[in-house]
């Protein structure tokens, strides 16, 4: 794990970066370990940490690789998390969308929702638009 500023966050070559606008982009590259999955739970309760009030998420799935089991437990973790507002995960890849599927299924959050674009991920969490939160 390695620090560029103090926003932004490496973990191999996946990224964690708070921006400007408060919100969270992660960017998940390669398969996912227990290992990596908490030094992410780590970087991510950090960064939200910086951020007044609830935290909105943007997750780049475009690049990910297959999660453990438990990566997966600690995934659902994060994102039901009180501080987490809202997440929007996208991806054209196949593997991101049944990650996004798996994810979106066993969380209790409905603030939740899976995008084909990072353009409409943004889109949807600058609106705000909570009570749209559509599964895939």
């Amino acid at each position: 794990m390695s620090a560029g500023k103090e926003r932004e966050y490496w973990i191999g070559r996946s990224e964690f970066y708070l921006g400007e606008d408060n919100i969270l982009y992660e960017t998940i590259v390669g398969d996912i370990d227990e290992k990596y999955a908490i030094a992410a739970r780590e970087l991510t309760l950090k960064l939200m940490g910086m951020i007044e009030g609830k935290a909105k998420v943007l997750v780049d799935l475009n690049h990910v690789g297959k999660p453990s089991a438990e990566a997966r437990r600690i995934g659902r973790e994060m994102f039901e998390n009180e501080k987490t507002e809202m997440i929007a995960l996208f991806g054209l890849h196949p593997v991101a969308r049944v990650i996004a599927s798996f994810l979106m299924g066993v969380t209790r959050k409905k603030n939740m929702r899976f995008f084909k674009s990072k353009e409409e991920a943004l889109a949807w969490l600058q609106e705000g638009n909570k009570n749209d939160c559509s599964k895939i």
